[in-house]
């Protein structure tokens, strides 16, 4: 007999699937992303966040408060909550503080390896996901422009900037969000037709990586390598 609901069962497997079909109720301790890493920062400020392959490293504090500043002035050009921004990087440090900085302003990014993103796939994504505002590091700047121009999207260059800032600039965005609000959207390779987004949320993203087993024992000081395409939806 084929399984179409629990009416099909018996009164003894219903019986059973009611006591062993259901897992216990776990909390997640946090709703949000980005809460989820400034939770880190407030209590081990000075751990090193990340390393770059050339050696470059940032603590979580510089990691935080870089970001803050970013947030901050994307929130200043007009990027609202719920909002998309495309990121067109490569690995790097400047990676982290795009998205730190994009989640921190309750926007929603979307991420493209700038070294091997086609074209064709700049414009349909561009022209899809309706990004205000596209951040790219300097050496994609000029494979991005021709896109950016056709949906009018201002473009902010990750690297270069001169990252002085005031108390008040640091200080993280005060953004009223939930979980409901879109933390990443992954677009499909589009190998049959046309590239389509995936919509992440952060409850997903929270559910997915916060409990076990998906946590995998990572702990403070813990090394681990990011290898994966960027816009792939685990190296995420």
């Amino acid at each position: 007999m084929s399984f179409h609901s629990i009416d099909n069962l018996s009164l003894e497997d219903r019986r059973l699937f009611e006591r062993f079909g259901r897992g216990p109720c776990v909390h997640i301790p946090f709703d949000l992303v980005h809460k989820a890493f400034e939770s880190i920062v407030d209590n081990y400020p000075h751990v090193t966040a990340a390393r770059h392959y050339d050696g470059t490293t940032i603590t979580y504090r510089e990691l935080d408060e870089r970001a803050n500043i970013l947030s901050n002035r994307l929130i200043q050009r007009g990027l609202r909550p719920n909002g998309r921004v495309c990121v067109v990087v490569s690995r790097s440090i400047e990676l982290l503080v795009g998205i730190l900085a994009v989640l921190k302003a309750g926007a929603q990014y979307v991420p493209l390896d700038g070294g091997i993103v086609a074209d064709a796939a700049l414009d349909h994504i561009f022209n899809d996901a309706r990004p205000r505002i596209i951040l790219c590091l300097g050496k994609f700047r000029s494979k991005v422009e021709p896109h950016a121009r056709k949906t009018r999207a201002e473009i902010v260059q990750l690297d270069g900037q001169d990252h002085e800032a005031t108390l008040q600039d640091t200080a993280r965005p005060n953004v009223a969000m939930d979980s409901s609000f879109g933390s990443y959207m992954i677009y499909t390779s589009g190998t049959t037709g046309k590239p389509k987004g995936v919509d992440v949320r952060h409850r997903n993203v929270t559910n997915n990586l916060l409990v076990e087993p998906a946590s995998l024992k990572i702990t403070v000081g813990k090394n681990v390598a990011q290898l994966l395409n960027i816009s792939f939806d685990m190296g995420a």
